[in-house]
C-alpha cells in the first residue's frame, strides 16, 4: 500500500513538471531564422529600411566627426553593456535565449529608431511649430509625440518576437525582461544619436568634448528610461493578449501600457511640467523616477507567482523524491524564508554556501527543463552541486544519504 501511494505522488509530480514545461515554454530553443514565418520576413524587411535610414543619416558627417562619433559610440556601449549585464542577472527564472535576447536589442537599435520613431518624430515635430507656436513646442512636443510613436514602435518589435517565439514570451515577466532589452537597444542608439547631434550642431569645434558632455548626460539619467518604459508597456500588452501561460487580464494590461506611456511623457516634458522653474523641474524628475520604480515593482511582483509555481512544477519530482524540501524550494522563492533559512545559518561559512545554494537549485531547475525532465548529464551535474553545497556546515544533508 506505501509503495502505491508512493508510486502515485511520484506520477502526479511528473505529471506536474512536464505540464509545466508544456505550458511555461521553459527550455525551449529559439531559431531566429523562420523561412516560412510571416513574421520573420516582416522583421528582416524592417531592419533592412532602418539599417539604411541609419546609413543615410550618419554617413555624410562620419568623415568630418569621426573623432566624436566614435567617443560617443565608445561611451554609449560601454554604458549599454553595463545595462546589459544587470538584465541579465536579473532575468533568473526563464532564461531569455541568447539569440532572443540579440534580436530584441536589434529591434530596439535599428527598425525601432531609424525605421519607426526617427522618421515620424521628425514630421510630427516640425508640424507643433507651425500649428501651436515655437513657445509650445518647446515645452510639450517631445512629450506629445515620442511616448506614442516610440513606445508603440518598441512593442511593434515585441509582437513580431512573439510571433517567432510563441513557447518562450508566454508571461508578464518575459514581457518585462524582452521590454527591457529592445528598450535597451533603443536607448542605445538614441543615446549615440543625441551625441552625434551635438557634434554636429557645433561644426566640429570640440567634437570630443560635446560627445562627451552629451553621452555622460544622457548616461546619468538611464536609469528612468526606455528599457523602463517598454517593460511595462510590453508586459501589460502580455497581459491584454492572453497566452496558454499567461490569463488575460485587459484591465491590468491597460494600466502598465499607460503606465509605460506616461511615465515617457513625463520625463520628456519635465521641463513643461515645471513651468521653467528650475526648482519644480527637479521636483517633477524625483517624482517620476519614485512613480516609475514602484510601478516596476509592483509589475515584477505581479508576474512572479506565476514564474514561482512554474519552478514549484518543474522541482516537484525532486521534493517527492526527498532530494529537495518544500522549505529550500521556498527560500529560492520568497524572500522571508530565503532571510530566514540564511539567517540560522551556524557559521558565515554555512551562510555563504546557502546564498549559493538558491542559485544552484535554479540551475538544476532550468537543467532539468531544457532536459525536457529527463535525468541528463547537466541534471546530475546540477544535483551534484547542490548537494556540495548543502553538505557545508550544517545543511540539510539529503535523504538518502
Amino acid at each position: 500500500m506505501s509503495d502505491a501511494v508512493t508510486d502515485t505522488a511520484s506520477s502526479e509530480a511528473e505529471h506536474r513538471r512536464q505540464e509545466a514545461l508544456e505550458v511555461s515554454g521553459w527550455g525551449e530553443r529559439f531559431e531566429f531564422v523562420q523561412p516560412h514565418n510571416l513574421s520573420f520576413w516582416v522583421y528582416i524587411a524592417l531592419t533592412a529600411v532602418g539599417a539604411f535610414q541609419a546609413w543615410a543619416f550618419f554617413a555624410p558627417g562620419a568623415g568630418f566627426y569621426a573623432e566624436g562619433f566614435a567617443v560617443s559610440a565608445v561611451l554609449c556601449t560601454l554604458c549599454g553593456l553595463a545595462w546589459f549585464a544587470w538584465f541579465r542577472h536579473i532575468d533568473r527564472w526563464e532564461r531569455q535565449p541568447g539569440r532572443l535576447v540579440a534580436a530584441a536589442l536589434l529591434w530596439g537599435a535599428i527598425p525601432a529608431t531609424f525605421a519607426f520613431a526617427m522618421t515620424v518624430n521628425t514630421a510630427m515635430l516640425s508640424i507643433y511649430p507651425k500649428l501651436f507656436g515655437q513657445a509650445w513646442s518647446a515645452n510639450w512636443a517631445a512629450g506629445a509625440t515620442a511616448p506614442i510613436t516610440e513606445e508603440a514602435a518598441k512593442l511593434c518589435g515585441f509582437i513580431l518576437l512573439m510571433s517567432l517565439a510563441p513557447r518562450l514570451i508566454r508571461t508578464a515577466n518575459d514581457g518585462l525582461i524582452l521590454g527591457a532589452f529592445i528598450g535597451l537597444g533603443f536607448a542605445m542608439f538614441e543615446d549615440f544619436l543625441y551625441a552625434a547631434n551635438a557634434t554636429a550642431r557645433t561644426f566640429g569645434t570640440d567634437p570630443v568634448g560635446n560627445a562627451v558632455h552629451m553621452s555622460l548626460t544622457r548616461i546619468a539619467v538611464s536609469f528612468v528610461s526606455h528599457p523602463l518604459f517598454s517593460a511595462l508597456v510590453c508586459a501589460g500588452a502580455v497581459y491584454l493578449i492572453g497566452t496558454k501561460a499567461q490569463a488575460r487580464k485587459v484591465g491590468r494590461g491597460l494600466a502598465f501600457v499607460a503606465a509605460g506611456v506616461f511615465l515617457h511623457f513625463t520625463w520628456d516634458d519635465a521641463t513643461g511640467l515645471g513651468g521653467g522653474n528650475p526648482l519644480l523641474l527637479f521636483g517633477v524628475m524625483c517624482a517620476s523616477v519614485v512613480i516609475a520604480f514602484t510601478v516596476l515593482t509592483i509589475a515584477f511582483r505581479r508576474a512572479a507567482p506565476r514564474e514561482y509555481q512554474f519552478v514549484r512544477d518543474i522541482l516537484a519530482p525532486e521534493v517527492d523524491a526527498g532530494f529537495l524540501t518544500d522549505a529550500e524550494v521556498d527560500g529560492v522563492l520568497d524572500r522571508k524564508a530565503r532571510k530566514a533559512f540564511r539567517a540560522s545559518s551556524p557559521n558565515r561559512r554555512a551562510r555563504k554556501a546557502r546564498k549559493h545554494l538558491r542559485r544552484a537549485i535554479l540551475d538544476l531547475a532550468h537543467d532539468i527543463a531544457s532536459a525536457k525532465g529527463a535525468d541528463t548529464e547537466a541534471v546530475r551535474h546540477s544535483r551534484a552541486e547542490v548537494e556540495r553545497l548543502r553538505a557545508e556546515d550544517g545543511i540539510r544533508q539529503p535523504l538518502d544519504s
